[in-house]
């Protein structure tokens, strides 16, 4: 059998309404030397019959890992212990590719040399699935500020998940999902391989169409007080400033306020008047907004200002746009 070139993994938890779709976008790809390992973290739901379902049909590379449930993280990283391909590639459970995504990804590495490439990201599926690809001149090379500066500046349009990764240089730099972090800890994986790349290939077209899904952690209206996505940018940090990073200045100065300005925002869009008001008085929250009112994203700039107004006008304007 030839090599498998590129393992996807996919943690599943209680997606019986929306894995098949993600699979069929697996089946259409037009790059088809890949593995797939979905690990189900002890759903309740008939995800599991679902996915035996498809392992017996055939018709993808299938491995099936089971674990009690655990989390996310842990079965990502149980992925990457798992994984038997030269590349990984993190899809989520709800979301879909774009039928040249493993093709792009792949070439854009291959074909540049570079360490890494990567693509952007959309909510909108019309303009995932509606984008054609040139055959010349489809990526751009970037060296390590320039890819930095795209993932601290373009957090809308780039997830972790718009990124190929080489396995060898995960394993060797132990480089895996902290599992006691449910927020940052994908931003955090992505900001540690990053410190290893030199050079990069930018697809600046969006082929993954990320779902948002009112389900989700992420989107949860009753999210607690949390700190762990704070403590992850403080590891970031540290970690650029370990490895000599010299990006390490800029992400210093703009990632932690990036990461308050969504805090807000997350209880904001949850109704979460108290947390909101304990947010403000445990955080300089009004020097972060200053920071990010000069963000390139209109809206993050313009919620930032209105912030500096009055904090009120922030909640209601950013509650109502959510």
């Amino acid at each position: 059998m030839k090599e498998v070139q590129v393992s996807i993994i996919i943690p599943c938890y209680n997606c019986e309404a929306l894995i098949d779709e993600t699979l069929d976008s697996l089946v259409n790809q037009t790059f088809k030397n890949f593995e797939v390992i979905c690990v189900n973290d002890g759903s309740r739901d008939n995800t599991l019959q679902k996915l035996e379902a498809w392992s017996e049909k055939g018709c993808l590379n299938m491995r099936l890992v089971n674990q009690e449930n655990a989390g996310v993280s842990r079965a990502r990283n149980v992925g990457i212990s798992e994984a038997a391909g030269r590349y990984i590639l993190f899809l989520d459970s709800d979301d879909c590719l774009h039928p040249e995504f493993i093709k792009r990804l792949v070439q854009g590495v291959e074909l540049s040399g570079a360490d890494v490439s990567y693509c952007l990201l959309s909510r909108d599926r019309k303009s995932v699935f509606g984008t054609v690809l040139s055959e010349d001149n489809w990526y751009a090379e970037q060296n390590q500020a320039e890819m930095m500066h795209n993932l601290l500046y373009r957090m809308g349009e780039i997830g972790f998940y718009c990124y190929i990764y080489e396995t060898s240089t995960l394993r060797e730099n132990n480089i895996f999902f902290d599992e006691k972090t449910r927020f940052f800890e994908d931003r955090e994986f992505n900001w540690k391989y990053l410190c290893h790349c030199q050079s990069a290939a930018l697809i600046n077209q969006p082929l993954y169409w990320y779902r948002v899904n009112p389900n989700s952690v992420t989107q949860n209206k009753t999210v607690r007080w949390i700190t762990e996505d704070l403590d992850a940018v403080i590891r970031v940090e540290q970690y650029l400033f370990e490895h000599e990073c010299e990006f390490y200045p800029e992400l210093k100065s703009y990632l932690f306020s990036r990461v308050i300005w969504g805090k807000a925002k997350r209880f904001a869009v949850g109704r979460s008047k108290e947390l909101f008001r304990r947010l403000m008085s445990e955080y300089d929250v009004r020097s972060c907004m200053k920071r990010t009112a000069k963000d390139k994203n209109k809206l993050v700039a313009l919620a930032s200002r209105l912030y500096l107004i009055h904090p009120s006008l922030f909640y209601h304007a950013v509650r109502l746009k959510k």
